[in-house]
């Protein structure tokens, strides 16, 4: 059995809560992520280190320091769209399983970072990575789930971002008491440990198969209903998984007359079927991620 088919060694249940736990690993990196800059900042060797004020952790140049907290969503930007574009062409795993080197190489930088410009470096490439598991993994999450039960999911899987963000408040509080606060372990440690939900991600995510949606996409139409056998007949007669094999297959064949040029008629309210209302679905959409962002974390 090789490490890319061990998936059909798994019961039903078994591969579900796989893909689940996956996905949970992705949206915890992105939580730890987006709390660890907290504790990083309130370490005094690093605002020394990375030139942004005093020994005693007083900071002087905050422009410097806010620039570096931020150019790490400009990362996750690029991430974002690079991660649904490799998602699209070279599957779900495989997108993720780029999206964790990204994510594995900009916390290791992160943690060794000796100056503000290495810093900087290190949170765009770490952002990258973010900006693809993040967006790749609720895709594979919805893709596999059953309609009943998708919003669940996908609400159990971002419980993780919180979670992450939880264990990078802990952990920068635990930190704080050694030697007085006044130690490189403060937070080197804290930029290190964002490295471990991304090295399981590197190493053990290819034990996944991709989604039905995706393998139907490509033309692997008897890979995409193994999958979908795979991960319903635990719930669903064979005439109802055949049903949504022909939905899934129907639903590739209409999104490939499609393009960015018709993402962009939807968007001003031009595309989609009559009716639908397409545009002002996506809109509300956008704007419920900015509005929730607006509050100071997504």
């Amino acid at each position: 059995m090789g490490y890319a088919t061990f998936y059909r060694v798994l019961s039903p249940r078994q591969l579900n809560v796989m893909i689940q736990a996956f996905s949970l690993v992705c949206i915890f990196f992105e939580g730890y992520d987006q709390g660890v800059m907290g504790g990083v900042n309130s370490s005094p060797r690093y605002v020394t280190e990375v030139g942004i004020g005093e020994p005693d952790g007083t900071v002087t140049n905050t422009t410097h320091q806010g620039g570096i907290v931020s150019i790490y969503y400009l990362g996750c930007i690029f991430g974002c769209f690079g991660g649904g574009w490799l998602a699209d062409r070279l599957g779900r795993i495989n997108g993720l399983l780029i999206g964790a080197f990204f994510a594995l190489v900009g916390g290791a930088l992160q943690a060794a970072a000796q100056s503000s410009d290495f810093m900087l470096v290190a949170r765009v490439v770490t952002g990258v990575g973010t900006g693809a598991l993040t967006g790749i993994a609720p895709v594979l999450v919805s893709e596999t789930s059953t309609a009943d039960h998708r919003g669940a999911f996908l609400g159990y899987v971002f419980i993780a971002n919180y979670l992450g963000i939880s264990v990078a408040y802990w952990l920068a509080f635990g930190l704080a008491f050694i030697n007085r606060g006044y130690s490189d372990i403060r937070w080197r440690f804290l930029l290190a440990f964002q490295c471990v939900p991304a090295l399981i991600l590197l190493l053990f995510i290819k034990m996944l198969p991709d989604s039905p949606r995706f393998l139907a996409s490509v033309g692997r139409y008897s890979e995409a209903q193994e999958v979908l056998n795979r991960i319903r007949c635990h719930k669903a007669s064979q005439s109802e998984i055949d049903l949504e094999y022909k939905n899934i297959i129907a639903t590739v064949e209409e999104g490939k007359s499609s393009s960015p040029v018709q993402f962009a008629k939807i968007l001003i309210g031009k595309g989609g079927k009559p009716g639908a209302n397409l545009g002002r679905r996506a809109w509300l959409c956008v704007w419920l991620q900015i509005m929730a962002s607006w509050t100071g974390i997504t």
